[in-house]
Order: C-alpha cells, then sequence, then structure tokens
C-alpha cells in the first residue's frame, strides 16, 4: 500500500533490546529471539519442539532450552494460540477513549458465558468513522488458560511481560514481509476498488488450525480461526482440503457482513501453505480472488547461519507469527496479562524504585555525615585517635591472646583422662579372656567400634553389659553376632558400637581429637 498511510506496525527507531517470545502450544513449543542492530532487524535465535518428542516435564525443557541458547529470561512474551481466545469486533457511539473502556467493560460479561472472575480482557482500536462511531477488537481468554502457560514459564525462570494472541505476530509479520507487495501499482485488482476499500487477507496455517486474518490500511481489523491445520492437509484424506476452502470461504462471509464495505482483493497464504499441493488454485477458484503463496522468510533477516526449522519441522508449524512478535514487540497493543500478574510487576517496580530511593538517603546522610565530622574535628585529630585506639587494641589482644593460649593449655591437661590411651585401657580392663579383638576403631566424642571373636554368643551379651556399666560408655548395642565354625571349633563372632559418655566439666564442645585406628589384635 501507499507508504503515507499510517499504520501501528512499524518498529520504533530506537529498539535495540532483544525481544524472546515463547508459545506454548497444544502440540509445539516454540522459542524465537529477534534482535535490532542498526536499522535492521534480525531474527537470532530459534527452537521448534514437539511436545510429544519432550520427554522431561515442559518447565525443565523450557529451562535447558533458555540456557542452552543463552537467552534473556526477563522481559518474556508469551504468545497465546489463536484458537485459545476469543475475539469479536464491537461498535461505540463514541470517540472518547475513557467511555469506550466503560462500554468495553459493560460489554464483556454478554461476549462470553464465563463470569468475569474466569476471564481475562484486552481490546485496541481498529477504526472511527466520520459519524462519530469507534470500532474496537476485543479479545477474551479464560484466565486459567492463560495463568496455567505464565505459571510454566515463571517455574522455568522466565519473567513474562506481555500475554498476547498469535494473530498480532502475524499482522506484524505480513506487513514486514508481504505488505509492500499488496501496493496499487503491483496488481490489476486494485484498479476498481478504491485505496480506503481495500481488505487483504492472510491466512496463516499451523499444525492443527489455521489463523484468517484482514488488514486495511495496514491495520489489524478481523481475525478468525478454524481447526483445519498441516497435520489434516499434508495427510491422505484428500477430503480435508475440501473443508479447508470451505472455511475459508465461510470466514470471507463473515467478515464481509461485519464490515460491507470492505473489497477482499487478495489473499496471501502462509505458514506450511508451501508444502500443500494445489492448494493456492484450488483455493482461488473457490473464492475467485487472486491467492498468493507466501514464504516465512521473505524480507526477513537470520543471523549468520541460522535456520529456521532442522528436518521437516517447516512442514507442520508456522514461525509467522513469532517472527512477527519478535521483530516487533514494541509495537504490541493488545496485552492478556492477568492483573495478578501485573501488580505483582508494579510491587516488584515499586520495590526496586523504594530501595534505589533508600540507598540514596543513606548515602547522602553518609556523606553529609563524614563531611560533617572531618570539618568540624579535623583531619589530623582523627587520624591520631584512631592510632591511638589500634595502639591499645594490639596491645588488650596480646594480652587476651596469651590467656587463651594457657587456659587451651589447661583445658587439654584437663581432658587428658578422656583420651584415647585411657579409653583403650578401660576397654582392655573390662574385656573378659574368652573374648579377644580384630579390630578396635575410637573417635573422640564420638562412638567405639569393636569387632572381634568369643568363645560362645553370651560371652558377648555378658560383655555388653560390663560395657553399660562403665562410667566411659553409653548406648552400647551390637550391630551383629554371628555363630561360625572353622576347623570344628565354633565361636561367635560381633560388632558393638558404644557412646562416649560426656563430661561437660572437662570436655571443651571446640577441642576435637583426630580418630585412631587400632589395628587388628590377636
Amino acid at each position: 500500500m501507499d507508504s503515507n498511510i499510517p499504520t501501528k506496525f512499524r518498529l520504533p527507531q530506537g529498539l535495540r533490546k532483544p525481544a524472546v517470545v515463547v508459545e506454548i502450544g497444544n502440540d509445539w513449543l516454540k522459542v524465537m529471539e529477534g534482535a535490532s542492530f542498526g536499522q535492521e532487524s534480525a531474527v537470532t535465535k530459534v527452537s521448534f519442539k514437539k511436545l510429544v518428542e519432550i520427554k522431561e516435564p515442559v518447565t525443565v525443557a523450557l529451562a535447558k532450552i533458555f540456557k542452552d541458547m543463552k537467552l534473556n529470561t526477563q522481559g518474556v512474551i508469551a504468545c497465546i494460540p489463536r484458537h485459545l481466545v476469543r475475539v469479536r469486533i464491537l461498535e461505540f457511539p463514541s470517540t472518547n477513549s475513557r467511555d469506550i473502556r466503560d462500554m468495553v467493560s459493560l460489554q464483556v460479561g454478554k461476549q462470553t458465558p464465563y463470569s468475569r472472575d474466569e476471564i481475562i480482557f484486552t481490546y485496541k482500536t481498529i477504526g472511527v468513522s466520520a459519524t462519530g462511531y469507534t470500532k474496537v477488537m476485543l479479545v477474551i481468554a479464560r484466565r486459567n488458560l492463560v495463568n496455567a502457560r505464565v505459571e510454566v514459564l515463571q517455574k522455568a525462570g522466565i519473567e513474562v511481560e506481555k500475554v498476547t494472541m498469535s494473530s498480532e505476530g502475524l499482522a506484524h509479520w505480513f506487513h514486514m514481509t508481504y505488505w509492500a507487495e499488496t501496493s496499487p501499482g503491483k496488481s490489476k485488482v486494485y484498479d476498481n476498488v478504491k485505496l480506503e476499500d481495500q481488505a487483504v487477507i492472510c491466512v496463516d496455517i499451523d499444525s492443527n488450525y489455521s489463523d484468517f486474518i484482514v488488514l486495511r490500511q495496514g491495520k489489524l481489523v478481523y481475525t478468525r480461526n478454524f481447526l483445519v491445520g498441516a497435520n489434516h492437509l499434508l495427510g491422505e484424506d484428500v477430503t480435508w482440503r475440501e473443508k479447508f476452502g470451505e472455511e475459508v470461504t465461510h470466514s470471507i462471509g463473515l467478515y464481509q457482513n461485519e464490515d460491507r464495505d470492505a473489497k477482499i482483493v487478495q489473499l496471501f497464504l502462509g505458514g506450511s501453505a508451501a508444502h500443500v499441493p494445489q492448494l493456492a488454485q484450488m483455493l482461488e477458484t473457490k473464492i475467485e480472488v487472486p491467492v498468493v503463496m507466501t514464504e516465512p522468510t521473505h524480507q526477513i533477516h537470520l543471523a549468520k547461519g541460522l535456520t529456521l526449522f532442522e528436518k521437516d519441522e517447516g512442514r507442520f508449524v508456522s514461525p509467522c507469527p513469532l517472527i512477527g512478535m519478535s521483530l516487533g514487540a514494541a509495537a504490541l497493543e493488545l496485552d492478556l496479562t492477568s492483573s495478578e500478574l501485573r501488580i505483582k510487576k508494579q510491587m516488584e517496580e515499586r520495590r526496586k524504585q523504594i530501595t534505589v530511593t533508600g540507598v540514596l538517603v543513606l548515602s547522602i546522610i553518609m556523606m553529609l555525615s563524614t563531611l560533617f565530622f572531618i570539618v568540624f574535628y579535623g583531619k589530623s585529630s582523627y587520624l591520631a585517635g584512631i592510632k591511638k585506639s589500634i595502639a591499645n587494641i594490639e596491645k588488650d589482644a596480646s594480652e587476651v591472646e596469651q590467656m587463651r593460649s594457657s587456659i587451651s593449655l589447661v583445658k587439654g591437661r584437663l581432658d587428658a583422662r578422656k583420651s584415647s590411651i585411657n579409653i583403650l585401657h578401660e576397654i582392655g580392663r573390662l574385656t573378659p579372656q574368652e573374648i579377644y579383638f580384630t579390630n578396635i576403631n575410637i573417635e573422640e566424642d564420638k562412638q567405639t567400634v569393636l569387632q572381634g571373636r568369643a568363645a560362645a554368643m553370651s560371652n558377648v551379651f555378658e560383655f555388653v553389659t560390663t560395657l553399660e556399666n562403665s562410667p566411659y560408655f553409653e548406648n552400647v548395642q551390637t550391630t551383629y553376632t554371628t555363630t561360625k565354625k572353622e576347623k570344628d571349633t565354633e565361636y561367635a563372632k560381633f560388632e558393638i558400637i558404644c557412646m562416649h559418655e560426656k563430661d561437660t566439666e572437662h570436655f571443651d564442645n571446640e577441642a576435637s581429637e583426630t580418630p585412631q585406628l587400632i589395628h587388628p589384635m590377636e
């Protein structure tokens, strides 16, 4: 169209921050990043994964994709597929934005069977008539569907900046790629139609559904979806192509009932349409409007070495809405972000502002205090006082260190009666002749492990009782006892674990000994 036509889809010249878009569909997980380089924009990173092929939870898969692709997790745009929202075109007898907002709020309850608490809605103006009427596009989504996708992103550590529907991204993509080719000089169809009456259709074919949009003078004015997608059209059942043609024809009729002065002058097929044989010819015969087959990356810059699809994903999935959103993020008007998330973001921004303000105020107070102190007392006296204080502290610290060393030495002497040697001596004193040990492991302040043999099982139990009566041990337990036979001689093999009794008067809680291992004794 003529370049003088005003449009909402032109990118702001100052946009530099990369935009990341995520779409969690019924069968595909799509992630795309777009960035601006000077006067040009390009798709820089992309990932398309089929949900049935993801073996891990979607949150884990998303976190891994963002980490592997080094994507920014802040300010992400969530794309809601068109078939998950309801769109209504309404006309109100006013041009005042406040009046329109109030009328939309009154009408939204009549456009859906759900209560106000169960939905999220947004709208945008698509036209103002000379008679003072305003036409708006109202978009309604179920709150649980939006919140479910936002929660998945949040659990993956991704912060959602905006939630919008795929049709808006598709309109952005079409304006970037093929809108210039719909100018009057490019088609004879436009010769008999006024510029303001011309309407262009774009049908984007995704995996399980198709998005039907209409643009007039560069603006998205109508959208509808129908559940016929690439999975159906690329199958063996050719009746799906007839069904597709019927849905397109029906959508055109519905739009013309809404906008009677519009003249459909051209239809563009996008997404995976190019992979469906004879689709353009069949459709052109049915609707009697010129049909153009599009290429998703037409007029779109890709980062060096980047390809949109691996293998044959391009046959079944459309990247067009994500391209439009990632390269035109700043111009997105529709926002289905829930009020809870908006309030949370506002509170977070307020918290950051308060924190920054507090830090600045404290910094100013500290600077003023320091300046006052320096001016009032003088630098020299301040430094002299500090040096004197340091000298006094060093003297006191030296005395305290000597006292600490003396105390540690005394406590070490007092703790001698609880040493490993004394414990070993106590074990030897209590051990009867019927028992000998194969291993003794002593850990100070922890436990002692005794392993050995006894002439009979009763000797083991008697020895356990003897240990329990000793003031050195507590919590005496046999971890195992078993009877063995060797050269016609039976003996009992055992392992005993006991804890040292802790004498608070003589043990320093901070003192510890290196565990000692007594080698097997025969």
